[in-house]
Parts: structure tokens; C-alpha cells; sequence
């Protein structure tokens, strides 16, 4: 499988304590099937970072081997995706033990849609009681083709293979 990362900058070597704390499956490094989002991951990074371009860098990647891990999947947008991220995104969210969630990485691999960027506006009205479990989820999905793999721990980061990069304008 060809996976996509878009960033601002270009790196050979994969440091999981750079990703940003509180994402969709939790602090790791993302990626996605689909080449137009990764391009616009690295435009967006670009932009908010204040470099004149982004990267793409494209990994190799046996998936058969995700099974042998940590690997946890949502093919669609569900409650339990929604809760998922709700419970990652939040940074006062404590209750890891009995609720799902990826705050302490314990997946090795995350894979499934990506919630769409309205999500604190989103989470705010569902944790006052203003949107139902399906509203949430109605809410967060995105309209358009997206999709994420994010890698958690250095098993899983094993089984990427860098294939290339290019430049973002």
C-alpha cells in the first residue's frame, strides 16, 4: 500500500514525539491513502508555519502486517469513531480506562475517516447536551473522500518504507 504524510518541512526519519497532542487518534504520525489530501495537509502546515512550500513524502507500506499489532480501524463514520475522537481531541479527558480512546497510544495503528474541522465547536455543543450521539457523528463527517492511518509506536512505524517526497506550492 502507498501512503501519503504532508507536512512543512522534510525529514528522513520518523519522530513520534513530534506530533501534536489531542488529534483525531491521538498524538502520532499521520497519513492517508488519498494524494490531493496529503497535498493539502502540506499546504495547510505550510501555511500556518510560514514556509514558502510544504512536502509529501510517500511511504511503502505492508498492511497484511497490521494485524500482527495494536491496530484498530473505523471504516465509516460511527458513534463509536465520534466518541473515539471526542475523547482524544479533549485535553481534560481522564476517564482512559473504561472509555475508548488513544490518549496513552495504546494502539499501535488508527485507521478511518478524518473528522471534519469544525470538531471544538462540534464537541462543545455535544458535551452541553445540545447534540445526541447520531448528531455528533452526522456533524463530524466529512462530506468530502478523506482517509487516515496514524502510526503510534515504533512497531508501527516499522512498517513504513520512505519511497520519495516532493514539493507543495
Amino acid at each position: 500500500m502507498i501512503l501519503y504524510h504532508g507536512s512543512y518541512t522534510h525529514f528522513d526519519k520518523i519522530d513520534l514525539n513530534k506530533g501534536r497532542k489531542y488529534k483525531d487518534f491521538g498524538r502520532g504520525f499521520y497519513t492517508t491513502k488519498v494524494k490531493d489530501q496529503a497535498e493539502q495537509w502540506a499546504g495547510n502546515m505550510s501555511a500556518r508555519f510560514g514556509t514558502p512550500f510544504g512536502f509529501v513524502s510517500i511511504y511503502e507500506c505492508d498492511d497484511s502486517l497490521f494485524n500482527n499489532l495494536k491496530y484498530l480501524k473505523f471504516d465509516e463514520p460511527t458513534e463509536e469513531w465520534a466518541y473515539f475522537i471526542m475523547n482524544n481531541r479533549n485535553s481534560e479527558f481522564i476517564d482512559i480506562e473504561t472509555q475508548i480512546n488513544n490518549q496513552g497510544n495504546q494502539f499501535d495503528i488508527v485507521e478511518g475517516p478524518v473528522a471534519n474541522d469544525t470538531i471544538a465547536v462540534v464537541l462543545d455543543q455535544f458535551m452541553m447536551n445540545m447534540k445526541s450521539g447520531t448528531a455528533l457523528v452526522e456533524a463530524l463527517e466529512y462530506k468530502n473522500l478523506n482517509h487516515q492511518i496514524s502510526f503510534h509506536s515504533e512497531k508501527g512505524i516499522s512498517l513504513l518504507t520512505k519511497a520519495g517526497y516532493y514539493e507543495v506550492r
